[in-house]
């Protein structure tokens, strides 16, 4: 169970940082950033060791095997997501876990204008913002607020997370907390204010400054 396609597998993945917490010195804090591999695109092709158990059924019988693939990829993933919190739902040591997508995969295009319901060179700046969403997940074994978040790009998730873990900010963090309050995504598409307004980075606007 190494290797998921041609890459480390998430679940394999997360046996190591299992196995790095139990080697850890007794009492001392454990950080780690880990950067899995498994769901790397592309999704060309198929494979002797990835069984597929995704598959969309389209009402006008369109067929996108890499969609397929993906969404096969993803449910490995929370397979291997719920065995990573199961092992830490039993570590008494007060632990969190923050879990996020870097960017959307790199799929068929026709899949995602149909998605979006238009050509992606005639998006308008909030639809093509919509290229740029990924989920996060915020878990604790202990008790930590619950909630859902709206609008977050990934420059403030580090300080979420010292937030959530009751540690103390740098400079940066502050600032960073403080920009939020004000424009809570910042991304490559531009930048959309805590009013919900979308902004491009080619037109001037009363944030420039800030930015």
């Amino acid at each position: 169970n190494v290797l998921l396609r041609g890459f480390i597998s998430d679940s394999f993945d997360h046996k190591f940082i299992e196995r790095m917490y139990e080697e850890k010195e007794t009492g001392k804090p454990f950080f780690m950033f880990n950067v899995t591999m498994q769901n790397h695109g592309g999704y060309d092709y198929s494979y002797a060791n990835f069984r597929q158990e995704i598959r969309i059924i389209s009402r006008d019988d369109s067929y996108y095997p890499d969609v397929n693939r993906y969404l096969s990829l993803i449910y490995e993933s929370d397979k291997a997501v719920g065995e990573l919190v199961n092992y830490f739902s039993k570590i008494d040591e007060p632990t969190l876990i923050l879990i996020f997508g870097d960017h959307q995969p790199s799929i068929s295009t026709e899949f995602t204008e149909k998605l979006l319901g238009n050509r992606l060179s005639d998006l308008s700046l909030k639809e093509k913002q919509k290229l740029y969403v990924t989920p996060f997940m915020l878990w604790a074994n202990y008790d930590i607020p619950e909630g859902y978040v709206d609008r977050m790009s990934s420059n403030y998730l580090s300080s979420l997370l010292l937030q959530t873990a009751e540690l103390p900010l740098t400079d940066y963090g502050k600032y960073l907390c403080s920009v939020y309050k004000t424009l809570p995504v910042i991304d490559t598409a531009g930048y959309i204010a805590a009013d919900g307004k979308y902004y491009s980075y080619d037109k001037a606007s009363e944030y420039d400054e800030l930015l």
